[in-house]
């Protein structure tokens, strides 16, 4: 795909947020009754959860954006579900589908193999489940029973919220956290999900509490416009587009609603600026492209997180600055960029739906670009192309 622009200008309206809607649909199939969850952007991954949540005995229905969810209240003896490559409907499933299905058969595609669920299938091996293989493919198989669960805080978050899902199946529990908890901002998301479904927790510096209580169904719901993917469009405006979004909560527990706060910050200092990213992980790439065009140096740290997404994403970002004639280097964790004029280029995706969307946003300055793999982009954001070219890019070979 080519994409030419001079600039992008007009309104947007942000998509639904990816990380509130998989944490809904799972959590209406296993309540009290029917919900109803107001969605206005279907991507791959949330099409991925709702085909397995499908497969798994639960009635979903679509009726364009209106998703109604009629809760299983009966076991399968063996299920068969695909994964794709949603790490999130992997990772928060795998508790769950022991109460939906006896025995299940998961497969996935792309990366997802290679990404890591070690710790919580440890964790799920000590709560009575077995895995027929240690990677995907693999049959997962037994009874989940209570126990004292623990993780270190600096791995997945996905870990501690799929328990924290599962917990008012099993009459709510604790999860030691045994070093920093990073990327807390999507433990949060998932605080609110239940608590909108009846269910209280406490996040503390320790450990994750949740409280016993049953899930009820809060009627309907309208999932809040995703802050992560309202950041490409944002951060467009820091170099030179003038962009309205609209359908954003400024006051979501999101944590990448931060990313106001941090374009603020590199505004204000524009000969050297650090960010401190893991607890924004997926801010990383977009303002990689802004932090080449607006500081004299700066840093992003504290990514080795990174290297384990859709990509090696520390990696295929820092690819993708020197594709554009970006001076910059990777140094451990970090990622050092230097002010630098960005030129057109053919840029690899690695198959990763930020770096696509990061590409097509510095188009504005390079005026063009070349984009390979583009369809990634549909895993979060499917009318993304679609947006930039109402906003002004000229868009082909789509």
């Amino acid at each position: 795909m080519k994409i030419k622009t001079d600039n992008l200008r007009g309104t947007v309206d942000a998509i639904s947020s990816k990380s509130f809607a998989h944490r809904f649909l799972i959590l209406a199939s296993v309540a009290d009754t029917d919900t109803k969850i107001i969605i206005n952007e279907f991507s791959n991954d949330i099409m991925t959860t709702i085909d397995c949540l499908r497969n798994l005995g639960v009635e979903i229905d679509i009726n364009e954006n209106e998703v109604t969810v009629h809760p299983s209240f009966f076991q399968k003896d063996v299920t068969d579900i695909n994964v794709n490559d949603s790490g999130s409907t992997l990772r928060f499933l795998l508790p769950m589908i022991s109460f939906l299905s006896q025995k299940t058969n998961i497969k996935c595609s792309g990366r997802l193999q290679d990404r890591p669920i070690q710790e919580l299938m440890d964790q799920l091996k000590l709560s009575g489940l077995t895995f027929s293989e240690d990677k995907l493919p693999f049959t997962v198989d037994g009874t989940f029973h209570k126990i004292d669960f623990e993780f270190p805080g600096d791995v997945s978050s996905q870990y501690i919220s799929a328990i924290m899902m599962i917990a008012p199946l099993i009459g709510g529990c604790e999860i030691k956290l045994i070093s920093r908890l990073e990327s807390t901002g999507y433990i949060k998301i998932t605080q609110e999900c239940l608590r909108l479904f009846g269910v209280e927790s406490e996040i503390l510096s320790d450990k994750v509490m949740v409280k016993p209580g049953a899930l009820k169904s809060p009627g309907e719901i309208i999932v809040e416009g995703d802050w992560s993917n309202a950041a490409f469009f944002l951060c467009a405006n820091e170099l030179g587009a003038d962009i309205n979004v609209q359908n954003l909560n400024m006051d979501s527990v999101q944590a990448d609603r931060k990313i106001v706060e941090l374009l603020e910050k590199i505004n204000n200092n524009r000969d050297y600026c650090e960010i401190d990213i893991s607890q924004t992980p997926d801010l990383f790439v977009i303002l990689a492209v802004v932090l080449s065009q607006k500081c004299d140096k700066s840093v992003l740290k504290n990514a080795k997180r990174l290297r384990l997404k859709e990509s090696d994403r520390m990696q295929s970002t820092y690819d993708m600055l020197k594709s554009f004639g970006v001076n910059c280097k990777i140094d451990g964790d970090d990622l050092i960029i230097y002010k630098s004029e960005m030129k057109p280029a053919v840029v690899n995706s690695f198959d990763d739906h930020r770096i696509v969307m990061a590409a097509a946003i510095a188009s504005i300055i390079t005026k063009e670009v070349e984009i390979k793999d583009w369809q990634a982009v549909k895993k979060s954001y499917p009318s993304f192309f679609g947006e930039i070219e109402r906003l002004g890019s000229d868009v082909i070979d789509r």
